[in-house]
């Protein structure tokens, strides 16, 4: 099972990189997309049998990027990208690479948010698995879908005390495994900060603006 790479555009649309999937980084504040095919780096370990985390691991803390949006390729690639929208609006969504194994995606994606509740929760998933999207406690709730050639995934509000700036915890599973190539975030308007810094699974989120 493959990770999903990278496609980076820049300013009017200058293609910087070609890979596998099309994933592009729209900064919806200017209408400009822009991006880094660094991002795909860490992802070259996607696949079931590959390294895991097993949950275990000290959650890395990343920066993210309020108010941009990444596009993938449904079925061409495995991701779970994570965008945020200033006021504590949150949108997890993800692929899997069916056009190519010609299999489908077990996800297991649970949040916690570190402060307050999580309230909102909203499936955007057409591949929904029993339980689907469930919230036995207000601070966190767990996605789970099998998912092929469609896009999956949730909308969640964290709302906060004026000042306060949301922390989630996102440990995403695939077919059980944990893998941080897996995942993906707008950082310095680039996906993953555009480092080829090792990530982990479980992975804490901090937007830049609350």
């Amino acid at each position: 099972m493959g990770a999903s790479s990278v496609i980076g555009t820049l300013g009017a649309g200058v293609a910087i990189a070609a890979l596998i999937t099309g994933c592009i980084v729209d900064d919806s504040s200017s209408g400009g997309s822009y991006g880094s095919a660094g991002g795909g780096s860490s992802s070259s370990g996607g696949s079931p049998s590959g390294s895991s985390s097993g949950g275990s691991v000290q959650p890395m803390l990343v920066d993210v990027d309020p108010n941009q949006t990444m596009n993938a390729t449904p079925g061409d690639g495995v991701g779970v990208f994570v965008q945020y929208k200033t006021g504590g609006h949150w949108n997890i969504w993800w692929t899997c690479d069916t056009n190519k194994t010609g299999e489908t995606c077990a996800f297991d994606n649970v949040v916690t948010v570190s402060k307050g509740t999580i309230t909102n929760v909203a499936s955007m998933s057409p591949s929904l698995a029993a339980p689907g999207v469930t919230q036995n406690a207000p601070g966190t709730f767990e996605a789970q879908t099998n998912t092929s050639t469609a896009v999956d995934g949730v909308t969640f509000d964290t709302p906060l005390a004026a000042g306060d700036v949301p922390v989630i915890t996102l440990d995403a599973k695939v077919n059980g495994q944990d893998n941080p190539g897996w995942l993906f975030f707008v950082q310095d308007g680039q996906i993953n900060g555009g480092t080829h810094d090792t990530l982990t699974d479980p992975l804490m989120f901090e937007p830049t603006t609350p």
